[in-house]
């Protein structure tokens, strides 16, 4: 399972700096913001959870530029819901 991609100061976890590839389809992501309907430039909403939370899909290159925006929170690789008990 992806590990979360938080980028504030707590966490100390970066997403992996390799060079990525420009031929890769787009990854999705669940995004949370600072300011209200801001959305990271290469980001596609998919859906809004609400005004600062939401559904995405960008480059591997967009992804990690996202962590030197100040007004991205958090970003997650999305992943499908089980509803299976373990």
């Amino acid at each position: 399972m992806p590990e979360p991609l938080q980028f504030d100061a707590e966490s100390g976890e970066e997403p992996d700096a390799a060079a990525p590839d420009a031929d890769a389809e787009p990854t999705r992501v669940i995004v949370k913001v600072c300011r209200p309907g801001y959305v990271p430039e290469g980001f596609t909403v998919r859906a809004r959870v609400d005004d600062v939370l939401f559904t995405a899909e960008a480059s591997a290159s967009a992804v990690l530029a996202a962590r030197d925006d100040p007004e991205v929170e958090a970003i997650e690789h999305s992943r499908p819901l089980s509803l299976d008990e373990e």
